[in-house]
C-alpha cells in the first residue's frame, strides 16, 4: 500500500479509497464551507478519518463521491459548530471577567459619560435624516426600548415589516454616519 491511495475491502462489497484526487476534491469541498484554508486542511484530515472509521456506512447504493460529499460536508459543519462553541465559551468566560471589573468600576468615568451624550447626538441627528417609516420604528427600539413585537402592535405593522424596516433604518443611518465620518 502506498501513500497516495489507502484501500480497504469491506466485509460485504465495495473498496474504499482516498486518493489524491479525493483528498482534493474532500478539500475543495471543506474549504468553501469553512472559509479558513488552516482549518481546512485540518478538517480535511478530519473528514477522510472519519470516511474510513465510518466506510462501513458506505453501501454502494450511491456513488462513492456522493458519500465521501456527505462525509466532508458533515465534519465541515461540525467543525464550524465546535469553533462558534468556543467562542460563545471565551465570550462567556470574557463577560464573568468583565463583569467583575465593572462591579469594582460601577461608575462611568465623566469623559465616558460625555462622549456617550456626544454620540447619541450625532445619531439623533442623523437619525431625524431618515425615512419616517424606517426612523419611528429604530426611536421605538432604542427610545422606548420595546421589542419588534411591541413595535409592530404600536405602529400597526406586521413583525416582519418591522424587522424589515429596522434593518433598512440600520442600513441608512450607517451609510449616514459614514458619509458624515
Amino acid at each position: 500500500m502506498n501513500d497516495s491511495t489507502l484501500t480497504t475491502e469491506l466485509a460485504d462489497g465495495p473498496a474504499v479509497s482516498f486518493t489524491e484526487d479525493d483528498r482534493g476534491f474532500v478539500y475543495a469541498v471543506v474549504r468553501r464551507i469553512v472559509r479558513d484554508e488552516d482549518a481546512a486542511d485540518d478538517v480535511t484530515q478530519d473528514a477522510l478519518l472519519a470516511a474510513y472509521r465510518h466506510r462501513h456506512t458506505f453501501r454502494g447504493q450511491s456513488r462513492y463521491r456522493t458519500w465521501l460529499y456527505r462525509v466532508a460536508v458533515t465534519s465541515a459543519l461540525s467543525h464550524l459548530r465546535r469553533r462558534r462553541q468556543r467562542r460563545a465559551e471565551a465570550t462567556r468566560s470574557l463577560d464573568v471577567a468583565g463583569a467583575d471589573r465593572d462591579l469594582a468600576t460601577a461608575a462611568p468615568s465623566p469623559e465616558r459619560v460625555v462622549a456617550s451624550a456626544q454620540t447619541a447626538g450625532i445619531v439623533r441627528r442623523h437619525l431625524d435624516q431618515l425615512d419616517p417609516r424606517y426612523a419611528s420604528v429604530l426611536r421605538l427600539r432604542l427610545d422606548e426600548d420595546l421589542g419588534e413585537a411591541d413595535v409592530a402592535r404600536t405602529l400597526g405593522l406586521s413583525v416582519a415589516t418591522v424587522k424589515i424596516r429596522g434593518h433598512r433604518a440600520r442600513l441608512a443611518l450607517r451609510s449616514t454616519l459614514a458619509a458624515a465620518l
